[in-house]
């Protein structure tokens, strides 16, 4: 990058405060980061902005005040321009001057996207026609039918369709931020941002909105859930029903009745979740042969952990690491 790449984000009244100041953090410290380590002179890297219906203050959902620094009317081009989302954005979604703007904006932009329920405004201007795209989970069905053949995808963190970039839910825009500072600099570079946040790890888009530590959370019982975070730390042991049920006490008949209650699902099929959730972890981050993943992921085999990863993701684990792997 020669110049300055300058990071818009369209704010309004009720966004979500998260959409709209996680992402452009994460710009604000890569810029950081690249002139400390001598990368590009401070300044040289990004520029960030909010922008509004009116340059000024706006009130967020949260009741806290951000403050854009000019109406979206005074922009001409960018480098990247985002949709914040937020309960508010109905109002943004139902302005016409606003959606024809976005409409011209994506031909003078280098990229074009949407945070969180943002999605619904960039659907309402039509530029989400017949495109894969992901928001919230809670609002997907919404989405859907916000345009025309919107093929939305709730599992997904992220989704990039032809230019057009659009989030899950709040934090899930960092994710996407950082694969935007991937994609500008190098892979190295936007870990070492993550690190400085002291985010968990730079997601990849498509791991699911739900991670399997959030999941074991949900459980009603501790023993269940302390259980469930065991499981994650043990894929490879010994997992079935007979060995899980011993490790909290309970019968076998009673932890599969108690768990499948508590957790939505099978215990067997629970195991093959976050094994294959596992798995697809390494494929996309590691350059680690199949099998030894299946290994490591507690599958007998890797013919067997072939066969579950298809059922569950549409394609076999070879297919998926050609299209989302980010291994050096």
């Amino acid at each position: 990058m020669s110049k300055a790449h300058t990071v818009t984000m369209l704010a309004y009244d009720d966004c979500q405060i998260l959409d709209v100041t996680g992402p452009l953090e994460v710009f604000a410290r890569t810029a950081r980061w690249l002139a400390d380590h001598g990368h590009c002179r401070s300044g040289e890297a990004y520029e960030v902005e909010i922008i509004a219906d009116r340059a000024g203050p706006l009130r967020c959902s949260s009741g806290l005040e951000i403050v854009a620094g000019r109406s979206w009317r005074d922009v001409q081009r960018t480098g990247t321009l985002l949709v914040a989302g937020g309960i508010g954005q109905d109002a943004p979604a139902s302005d016409r001057a606003l959606l024809a703007w976005l409409r011209r904006m994506q031909g003078r932009c280098d990229r074009l996207g949407s945070i969180c329920t943002g999605a619904l405004v960039l659907a309402a201007a039509g530029l989400l026609d017949r495109h894969q795209a992901t928001t919230h989970w809670a609002y997907g069905e919404r989405l859907a039918v916000a345009g025309r053949d919107i093929r939305v995808d709730t599992d997904a963190l992220f989704i990039v369709d032809r230019g057009i970039y659009t989030s899950a839910g709040v934090t899930a825009g960092m994710d996407l931020a950082l694969a935007m500072v991937e994609s500008d600099w190098s892979r190295e570079v936007a870990l070492a941002v993550a690190r400085e946040l002291v985010m968990y790890v730079k997601r990849s888009g498509g791991q699911a909105q739900f991670s399997r530590p959030l999941r074991a959370q949900q459980a009603e019982s501790d023993r269940i859930r302390h259980l469930q975070l065991w499981m994650l730390e043990h894929l490879d042991s010994d997992l079935g029903v007979e060995r899980l049920a011993g490790r909290i006490a309970m019968s076998p008949r009673n932890f599969s009745r108690r768990f499948r209650k508590e957790v939505g699902v099978s215990p067997a099929q629970y195991v093959e979740e976050i094994r294959i959730e596992a798995a697809r972890d390494r494929i996309e981050a590691t350059g680690l042969p199949i099998g030894r993943i299946a290994a490591l992921c507690g599958f007998a085999s890797a013919e067997t952990m072939r066969r579950a990863f298809t059922r569950r993701t549409g394609i076999p684990p070879t297919e998926y690491r050609k299209r989302f792997s980010t291994a050096s």
